[in-house]
């Protein structure tokens, strides 16, 4: 899902570690139901009529007061009790929300398993309160980050934990641990199993109080800007990802061979789904309502066609969805928290948030225990630790053969080493004076090369004059002394 995940596959039968390992087989589990919880806020002190109660701590029950001669409005107002898995009233408080929730979740990542919890609803329901919430009152992130390190304190040597938190603004990625960097891309295998984010910066920690300075830096990196709805309206959904990896020796005598565990808690904080005419977003924060709203119409399509029994699930619409698609139908336990408001204006809102909940509770996964028996391949491993030894101690021994004794360092008397080094220094002098003088030989052989080539140089040319000179000579003379010979030929005879 985020980061470099290294989930294992819902076929056992396939390894899913490297060639080194060898896993275990674990046998699947029945299909888990989607835990939905429905959390209703306050009702504010400017919104005087209510639509929404609370029945018990399951039922949701939404007034209805539409037109009745409205035929359309009166169906769409028909279903007005919902039932879910839990309500949280008005009067629940964080701990409550995070036990009955996510406290279980966090038992279950530390036992290998992969778990989810994101919180859904519209603009000003109460999402990021809920999962991040405030000193006085920390959230869902916070409450089970300090549960995941009180239970490895003092197990460092067995534990590893790592996190990333990740901003996605306008179908657009950013590390809000490491803002500096950029837009990341969002990478998946060919079979679209292994989602990633390329250059997720993951911070490895078991201190809470830094992780919680880590949250509040990432916290104030989101994207946070004013509407008609919600003074502090989340603009982007953040998600925090945390892995906890367990490694233990599967023989007390074989460090070799480990048996390790490692499972990933996802906690979403989404954006709230918005109506423009609501929220009275205009220009960029229009342009923003249009992307979050896109990403959340994804995201109910998949949960439609998920708690239809679709064969064939679009999770590409957005990256959001492309994101959770593990959290709702794969190797995860998830929960949803959807957010609604009990005030009459926000009616429309609470009704489409409480019907795309209800559908979710059809949603089912198998979430499977992520175990690997690792060897390691141990001859290979064995072998470069031995070829590491004999090398250190091949430099080792290098360096006190080259390196002269103490013991013969102090018999060294100062006058010894001013002799020394006055030596040296002579040495030095003399060398540099032999190549001076050889520098000035070697100059003068190249003057006087330099010279002999102008010389022969002027020879050619003379040379080459006579020559040019004897030629004309030559034929001149040759004709006549060949006429008289003939003569002389013709009066012999």
């Amino acid at each position: 899902m985020i980061g470099n995940s290294n989930n294992n596959n819902n076929n056992n039968n396939t390894p899913t570690s490297s060639d080194s390992d060898t896993s275990r087989k674990i046998p699947k589990t029945a299909d888990e139901r989607l835990m939905v919880a429905v959390r209703i806020r306050p009702l504010k002190s400017d919104e005087p009529q209510r639509c929404l109660y609370a029945i018990n701590k399951k039922d949701v029950f939404l007034e209805d007061d539409s037109d009745r001669n409205n035929a359309l409005r009166q169906k769409r107002g028909s279903d007005k009790q919902y039932s879910f898995d839990v309500v949280f009233s008005e009067d629940s408080t964080q701990e409550d929300v995070y036990d009955v929730t996510t406290s279980s979740l966090v038992k279950d990542v530390l036992n290998g398993y992969n778990a989810t919890v994101f919180a859904y609803g519209a603009t000003g329901a109460g999402k990021t309160h809920t999962m991040v919430g405030d000193p006085s009152q920390p959230g869902i992130m916070v409450r089970a980050l300090n549960d995941l390190f009180n239970a490895v304190k003092d197990k460092e040597d067995e534990y590893s934990v790592t996190m990333s938190y990740l901003e996605l603004y306008n179908e657009q990625i950013r590390d809000l641990l490491n803002p500096a960097s950029g837009y990341l891309e969002l990478r998946e295998d060919s079979r679209g199993r292994n989602i990633q984010v390329a250059g997720l910066s993951e911070i490895s920690t078991t201190s809470t109080n830094e992780v919680m300075l880590l949250l509040q830096k990432g916290n104030k990196a989101r994207t946070v800007e004013p509407t008609a709805m919600n003074k502090t309206s989340s603009r982007s959904h953040a998600l925090l990802s945390v892995t906890v990896r367990h490694s233990i020796p599967i023989d007390k005598k074989d460090h070799l061979r480990m048996r390790v565990k490692q499972g990933r808690l996802f906690m979403i904080d989404l954006a709230g789904s918005e109506r423009a005419n609501k929220t009275k977003n205009r220009g960029k924060r229009l342009q923003e309502g249009a992307h979050i709203n896109r990403s959340l119409l994804a995201l109910g399509n998949c949960i439609n066609a998920l708690s239809g029994g679709a064969r064939y699930v679009n999770y590409r619409d957005s990256k959001l969805t492309r994101l959770l698609k593990e959290a709702l139908s794969g190797n995860c336990r998830t929960v949803m928290i959807a957010h609604v408001s009990p005030a009459s204006n926000q009616k429309d809102e609470s009704r489409n948030t409480l019907t795309y909940a209800d559908r979710a509770k059809n949603i089912s996964s198998k979430a499977e225990r992520n175990v690997l028996d690792v060897s390691y391949h141990v001859s290979q491993y064995q072998t470069v630790i031995n070829e590491l030894r004999d090398e250190i101690n091949r430099l080792q021994q290098k360096m006190t053969e080259d390196r002269p004794r103490s013991a013969e360092i102090n018999k060294i008397t100062a006058e010894q080493r001013s002799n020394e080094v006055k030596k040296l220094r002579e040495q030095i002098v003399e060398t540099f004076k032999m190549q001076m003088k050889l520098r000035r030989k070697l100059m003068e052989i190249d003057s006087h090369l330099l010279g002999l080539g102008m010389e022969a140089e002027r020879q050619h040319l003379i040379i080459s004059h006579w020559e040019s000179r004897n030629n004309k000579l030559y034929k001149g003379s040759g004709l006549k002394s060949r006429a008289q010979t003939q003569q002389t030929m013709r009066y012999s005879n």
